[in-house]
């Protein structure tokens, strides 16, 4: 999908750890991952970097890093800012969205599978998520830091 069919409307989703863990679930269901192990993997890492990324917030956004710039948007934020509880920019969202998954970067179900298809793409982990950990953002053992 285009960056331009990206909906940048809040959507009032509720926030908080325990959402996120009913958003993975519905999200590794509509992504096949059903293995316990893999989903267990997944989970651990996403938690973490969620919590560090938007404080398990599905309408945050980043105004003080590098990508917030460009016009304002309809959420009033700049057209690149980092978005949703994994903080995708709108290109990254747009060039990993899962079909099957609405076009909101704040629909966190749509949010998470494009940040995990971005994990898998860029930084090559592993679907079962079990090298997760090798991205530091995501490892519980790891400072937080950016990715």
């Amino acid at each position: 999908m285009s960056t331009d069919e990206v909906n940048l409307k809040k959507e009032g989703f509720p926030g908080g750890p325990d959402a996120y863990r009913q958003y993975l679930g519905k999200t590794f269901d509509l992504m096949g991952i059903t293995d316990p192990v893999a989903r267990a993997n997944w989970t651990r890492g996403l938690m973490t970097g969620i919590g560090r990324e938007s404080g398990f917030r599905p309408d945050a956004v980043n105004l003080s890093d590098s990508n917030a710039r460009g016009a304002r948007m309809v959420d009033g934020a700049p057209a690149g800012a980092s978005r949703g509880g994994m903080q995708t920019i709108p290109a990254t969202f747009a060039a990993n969205h899962q079909p099957g998954t609405s076009r909101a970067i704040y629909d966190p179900i749509a949010n998470l599978a494009a940040g995990m298809n971005y994990l898998m793409r860029r930084y090559h982990v592993a679907r079962d998520g079990s090298n997760l950990s090798a991205v530091g953002q995501f490892n519980p053992q790891h400072a937080p830091g950016g990715y």
